[in-house]
């Protein structure tokens, strides 16, 4: 199961409620077909794994994904975390630093 922070299911809410999203749709993080990910505002559909926050979706894993990203944490680093990035979402091995 994917494991997300605080500070990145802070940060998903916060993207929600700039969109203006209605309560029933999370982001989706989903394939990008380049190989990477992306993220899109959506409802959950049968199959994908949901991470809810007070009852309401934040992160949505796409079904077609789900099982690769099994082992990993999203996480949220601001600007002023790490001034070598304009700061965003991160996403690592639930394993490092075990």
């Amino acid at each position: 199961m994917v494991r997300v922070t605080e500070r990145a299911a802070t940060a998903l809410q916060d993207m929600l409620t700039d969109r203006n999203a209605p309560p029933e749709v999370g982001v989706r993080l989903v394939p990008n077909g380049k190989g990477g990910l992306g993220m899109t505002v959506d409802a959950p559909l049968p199959g994908d794994e949901i991470i809810e926050r007070d009852q309401t979706p934040v992160l949505i894993v796409d079904g077609a994904i789900k099982d690769r990203m099994a082992e990993m944490v999203v996480d949220y680093q601001s600007a002023e975390d790490d001034t070598q990035t304009g700061g965003g979402f991160v996403l690592r091995s639930q394993q490092v630093g075990k």
